[in-house]
């Protein structure tokens, strides 16, 4: 259950700048697994609206760090989370002008992080 926690994470914004911008460069497919600079093994992707209570409950995590995110009260931000062995480390909220994301609350390993533009604009994980 999330909880006040004094380690509070705060959107990264450096961090949200090369996301968003790897994501707008028109390339076919955007790799997050680049993404350097600090030790993080998993990504959490967390649609708007999204229970950070439910997704702790159903992925078995803690994300107290999180704290009571805007991310349940906002539709124009994705956060994600970095986790390093499924403890969150790092998170960037993502505007969705970027595009939404077609698989939200899953755990997806760091070597698996790739994305493609689907034709309507989402951002999909390339399995």
């Amino acid at each position: 259950m999330a909880c006040h926690y004094s380690n509070q994470l705060h959107s990264d914004r450096v961090l949200t700048e090369k996301i968003e911008a790897e994501f707008s460069s028109g390339k076919n497919i955007s790799d997050l697994g680049k993404i350097d600079g600090f030790e993080w093994t998993e990504l959490l992707i967390l649609a708007p609206y999204t229970s950070i209570d439910t997704v702790e409950s159903e992925l078995d995590l803690n994300l107290e760090s999180l704290g009571e995110h805007a991310i349940e009260h906002l539709d124009s931000i994705y956060l994600l989370v970095f986790l390093n062995h499924r403890k969150p480390v790092k998170i960037a909220e993502v505007s969705i002008r970027i595009g939404g994301f077609t698989n939200p609350g899953q755990i997806i390993g760091r070597n698996k992080a790739q994305f493609t533009k689907t034709q309507s604009g989402s951002n999909q994980l390339i399995e």
